[in-house]
Formats: structure tokens, sequence, C-alpha cells
């Protein structure tokens, strides 16, 4: 796992690398050959530059992020131009055909008119909120599901084990990594025994969250076990230069019965058998019920755009009726590209919303002037909010990034843990004893708005209470970061911060 992020890491930092010195070498050769046209040349980049950066700015993206690209742009005009360009090309590649595929009346069941109602009576905050879901996002709410809450890996494992065993029409499984381990082994032994009994069975990944860590054996024993086998995004040196747009999505669907999501992806770390930092602490849940569906969509779109071949959505459509279950539910689907930031927009929305506390816990935290702004003013109107990231990170140069937001959000009054025991990898936020959110959403730029992602809005559902007893735990073994003793920090620090800062949302 860590010489996968290292690879990563050096990758980018290469190309990055050979695209500064390629600029200075074009220009040299230009500047020597043509030294009397250089000017025109110079002119002619210098337009080109202009062209982007108006560009950038009519498009409706996040602010930060345009600004980024902007800084990037004007410093090293050739390149920047080219990585901003690819980048689009990138997009128009890859994802028009995941976007076409279009969330309509045939896909998912209509809303029940009378539950909205009945909640629009109780509580309109919720209401609007389960509203803006559907709207931004196409995805509907459910009643009647039953959904338990796992506090680490090792739980929402051993729960995944026993449904899998129980398959008995098909098995769904989408996962950013799924990594050479004992956890990978276990699974294949009963997918195996599970296809030789009839089950159909398709397992989708990400390509560059899984190529580097995958077995050398893995696809060869997929194809002799007749188990389908889609890797999303594979990378074309040049056109997925960024390396962006990736499925960080973990779903893991069993018959249209029951469905996991959360944090945990297929290795050994995410159950604590192999220990690199510290105690590896995750969040997931499954439910069960008609809400399944949802997530069963989700796969079969991301899987249709793949193989570019129709599926009928309604052969993995099974009833599951769930009787006097309380509260609602909405499984839900973010993607790039989209008009709305469905991820943040959610975020943003159960914020402004709350009125005694927020509880977040992310891996990752670096995010935008607008969530900034948000977390901001809802300490400052009184609520009570609360956040933990990793004491022990996965990737040095993003917790120095995480750090960098804690200076405004501890002056606004924000308090801040940090999880001493190792790395906390669940995304999770919780308001109110009324809602929460669970899934795969980070709150970085990547998750946010670079990403496929998928997360389940829950409302008045019992394992509340079980997801705020896990936050109170997790406080309890995690160090608070004091304002007066965080500002005292080392000054090269502080500014190793502001310069990474500035490029955050390419990161």
């Amino acid at each position: 796992m860590g010489e996968r992020k290292i690879f990563i890491a050096l990758f980018k930092l290469l190309i990055f690398a050979f695209w500064i010195v390629f600029q200075f070498i074009v220009l040299s050769v230009i500047y020597n050959i043509f030294d009397i046209f250089f000017i025109y040349y110079f002119i002619l980049f210098e337009a080109i530059s202009a062209i982007a950066v108006v560009h950038l700015n009519y498009k409706d993206e996040n602010t930060s992020y345009k600004i980024s690209w902007v800084v990037l742009i004007l410093l090293i005009p050739v390149i920047g131009v080219i990585l901003y360009i690819l980048s689009r090309i990138g997009i128009i590649r890859n994802f028009s055909r995941v976007t076409k595929i279009s969330l309509n009346k045939e896909l998912l069941p209509r809303e029940n008119t009378n539950m909205l109602k009945s909640l629009r009576g109780k509580n309109i905050t919720r209401y609007n909120e389960i509203k803006l879901i559907k709207n931004i996002s196409g995805y509907t709410c459910y009643e009647n599901t039953d959904i338990n809450y796992f506090s680490c890996g090792e739980l929402m494992y051993e729960n995944l084990i026993q449904e899998l065993k129980k398959a008995k029409k098909f098995i769904f499984l989408e996962f950013f990594i799924i990594s050479k381990s004992s956890m990978l082994d276990e699974i294949l032994e009963i997918l195996k025994q599970k296809s030789h009994d009839g089950v159909e069975i398709r397992i989708l990944v990400d390509y560059i969250g899984s190529f580097f860590v995958l077995p050398g054996d893995f696809k060869k024993i997929l194809r002799e076990n007749n188990i389908q086998f889609k890797m999303f995004n594979p990378v074309k040196l040049l056109l997925n230069i960024m390396l962006n747009y990736r499925d960080h999505r973990k779903i893991a669907i069993i018959d249209g019965r029951i469905a996991f999501t959360g944090g945990i992806n297929i290795g050994d770390e995410y159950i604590n058998r192999y220990k690199k930092y510290g105690y590896w602490k995750d969040m997931a849940i499954s439910l069960e019920g008609n809400a399944v569906y949802s997530f069963t969509v989700m796969f079969l779109k991301m899987w249709e755009s793949i193989t570019k071949k129709n599926e009928n959505f309604k052969n993995y459509k099974f009833t599951h009726t769930i009787q006097n279950s309380p509260g609602l539910i909405v499984p839900y689907a973010s993607e790039p590209e989209k008009l709305d930031s469905t991820a943040e927009d959610i975020y943003l929305n159960i914020i402004n919303s709350s009125k005694n506390y927020i509880y977040i816990t992310t891996p990752y935290l670096v995010i935008s002037y607008e969530m900034m702004l948000c977390l901001s003013l809802a300490s400052k109107r009184g609520v009570d909010v609360r956040i933990i990231t990793p004491f022990i990170p996965d990737k040095k140069i993003v917790q120095i990034l995480t750090r960098s937001h804690y200076d405004k959000l501890l002056d606004a009054g924000v308090k801040i843990y940090e999880y001493t025991p190792g790395f906390i990898h669940g995304k999770v936020m919780l308001s109110d004893d009324e809602c929460a959110v669970v899934g795969t959403i980070n709150m970085d730029y990547r998750s946010l708005y670079l990403h496929f992602e998928c997360a389940a809005y829950m409302y008045n559902v019992p394992i509340i209470k079980d997801i705020h007893k896990d936050f109170i735990e997790t406080i309890s073994v995690s160090q608070r970061i004091e304002k007066h003793i965080w500002e005292k920090r080392n000054f090269s620090k502080k500014i190793m911060e502001s310069i990474l800062k500035l490029f955050a949302p390419l990161t």
C-alpha cells in the first residue's frame, strides 16, 4: 500500500519535472533557431495562456480550483496550458459516457409523496435536505431500511464475509483498491465457490487504485472461475497526466438484498492485519431493504459506461421489504464535471442547517474557501463544530495541507482533534442527533470535485446513536489542537503550508 502511494507521488513529480524541463528546452530551441522571431512566439504563448485563463474564469467551478490553475498557467505558460488542455480532454474522453446514462423514472422508483409530506410537516429542514439530494443527484429517498454501523474495518469485514456466503443470485463488488492480501484471499475463495454454484459475480476496480497492488494472477483466477472483471479509467500517459477522475467508491452488493459502503477497501491494512500507520480506524455501514437498489444502479451505470453495452437494470431489482424500521435513507452518488458538486453541496447544506453540533471525521481536510467559511460561521453562531483528522498520516504532504487549514478554523472556535492511535480513514458527518452521512467522500478537492464517490444520507435512523457514541469514544483517544500552542509552530512550516495551499486543489 505504502509503496503504491510512493510510486504515484514519484510518478507525478517526475512527469511534472519533465514538463518543466521540456518547456525550457522548447523555449531555448525557439530562441536559438528563431531568435529574431522569439518575441512573437512569446506573445503567442502569452495569448494562449490568456485564453486559457478566460476559459477558466468562464467555467462554473470552485474558485480555489480555478485560482490554482491560473497560477500554474501564469507561472509556466507553455506547460501550464498543455496540462490544462489535457485535463479537459481527459474529462471529455472518459466521462461523457457516464454522465449520459441519466437517472430517470425507469431506473429508480418514484418518491413516496405521502412519506415526504409527513416529513415536511415534522421537520422542514431535513425535508429540504432530502429534496436537495434528489434534485442534484437524482437519487430517491427510502423508508423501512435496516442499517448497521461498523466502527472499524474488522466488524464490517466479518459481516461482509457472512453475507457473501449467503449469496444466491449475484455479487457486485466495486472498490478503489483491491490489493494482494489475506483479506482478498478469503473473499476470492468464497467468490470462486459462489461462481461454481451459479451466482453471477462482477468486480470493478479503479486502475490507479489497484493496478500496482493487484496479485499478478488476479485476472487469470477470475477468468478461470467465470468472474467478470473491469478496470475503470486506465491511464494513458498523455491524457491522464494528472491521474485525476478516479472511481473512489467502495460498494458491495449481494442479491439486491444488502449493500455495504464506507471507507474500507480490500486490503489487510483496512482490517488491521497489517499495521504501518498505527491502528487503522475506518467506518462503514450496511443497509438491507429496497434502498439497496440505488447502489445497484450506481454499479450498473459505471459498468455500462465501461463496456458500452446496455444493461437491463430490472433484472437486478428485487423487492426486499423491511417492516417498521424507523427513519429515512438516501443512498447517492457524486460525479465529477456535473454542474452541481453533489458531495460538497450536501455537506454544506447539513453544516448550514445545523443547530447544536456538527461532528466530522476525515483523513484529509483540504477544503475550499466556501467550506472553510461555512464551518467557521456555524461555529460562530454557537454550533459545536468538531473535526477529527489523523495524527499519523498516510501522506505527509497532505497532512501539511490539512494542517494549513487549522488556523482559520481554530480562530472561529472550531475544535480540531488528531487521532493519536494511528490513521483515521472514516468519512462521517453527524449533526444534531438527527442526520448523518457515511460513505467514501473525503473532505478534500479530489473527493468533492474530481472523483466518483458514493454515500448514504440518513435521517432519524437508530444507528445515529451508534455513530455519536463512536465519535465520542474516538475523541477520547485523540489529541486536541490548542490554538495558543498551534500558532507558535515553526515559521518555516507556515511558509511551506502557504505554498502548498496555493496548489492544494491540484494535488
